[in-house]
């Protein structure tokens, strides 16, 4: 091997193949992990400076969350610092809530913002201690969710926590939705509603749909 070479190998190692890839792709690595490791990538150099605010996959799981008003400050940094003309593109929340019912605002403020940046993926995985949480019923208007999945976590030592609360209206609209999983969940009806819901009737693309292990506080679902 001459020295040519050799320089030319010095040089391929030494290459940020990371760096040079394009955005798109960056955004798909990036997905698997954790928003707030996303956002610890910005000091990396120039070019991931700015790369976490235009994210369009947001994966806020966390196995559990010691400090709430912590967490709310790097929502309320996180959001008003993001590119606002960047559509969501999915969505994770993972939460372990500890006797602190902030994590129902925190939840909120999150699906809040999916919404209004035309979501298409959701997903939401909760344990909870004391409190369920409701639902939110503005989702159910989106016209961009396609994919919707709600679940409890389940962690063996902890096998009596009660379910995440989806509080229904008679009917969801969700007129994108084409995937709707939900696991472990208590469905039950909001004050304005009778006993009998037919939840799914205005769900004109709904192809598939999957309740596993639900509580239905309802006389009658009708599917």
């Amino acid at each position: 091997m001459n020295s040519s070479d050799g320089k030319k190998r010095m040089n391929v190692e030494g290459e940020d193949r990371l760096s040079s890839l394009p955005d798109d792709l960056i955004y798909k690595i990036l997905s698997f992990i954790g928003i707030e490791y996303v956002v610890q990538t910005s000091v990396l150099s120039s070019r991931w400076r700015f790369i976490w605010t235009s994210m369009p996959y947001l994966d806020f799981s966390m196995e559990r969350i010691y400090h709430p008003h912590k967490f709310s400050k790097f929502i309320i940094h996180f959001f008003s610092s993001r590119n606002n003309q960047t559509e969501v593109s999915s969505i994770k929340l993972s939460f372990h809530e500890v006797d602190n019912q902030d994590i129902d605002v925190f939840v909120q403020q999150i699906m809040e913002y999916a919404f209004s940046h035309n979501i298409q993926q959701l997903n939401v995985a909760c344990l909870f201690h004391e409190f369920g949480v409701e639902f939110p019923h503005f989702l159910s208007s989106s016209r961009s969710l396609k994919h919707l999945s709600v679940t409890k976590e389940h962690v063996s030592a902890t096998p009596y926590l009660k379910t995440y609360v989806v509080k229904a209206p008679s009917t969801w609209e969700f007129p994108a939705l084409t995937t709707l999983y939900l696991h472990d969940i208590t469905l039950c009806c909001d004050e304005n509603t009778d006993k009998c819901i037919d939840l799914f009737s205005k769900c004109a693309n709904l192809k598939n749909l999957t309740i596993k292990s639900c509580y239905m506080g309802v006389k009658v679902l009708s599917i």
